[in-house]
């Protein structure tokens, strides 16, 4: 009976070591998220591509893909109808 009730103590000790590891590791990686950036990255990062696909219909920012804008194009050719009389 003895050896149970150290073992008890034992299973108490190493569930908080391993929360404090889990604990420890939780900060340090919200940390890394905080300083890189990481979210706004992922969120920014595909939207930039996006917002020229919605602008201008290219896979590029808006500021570059501005001259590639359908409306910015010389029209090549000039449907006329029959003068009226």
């Amino acid at each position: 009976m003895r050896i149970a009730g150290n073992q008890k103590g034992q299973m108490v000790v190493e569930s908080v070591l391993i929360m404090v590891v889990f604990m420890a590791f939780t900060l340090m990686a919200a940390k890394f998220f905080r300083e890189k950036d990481v979210l706004k990255q992922l969120i920014t990062g595909p939207w930039v591509a996006l917002s020229g696909v919605l602008q201008n219909g290219v896979w590029i920012a808006p500021a570059k893909g501005a001259v590639s804008h359908p409306n910015g194009h010389t029209r090549h050719i000039t449907i006329q109808g029959e003068s009226a009389r």
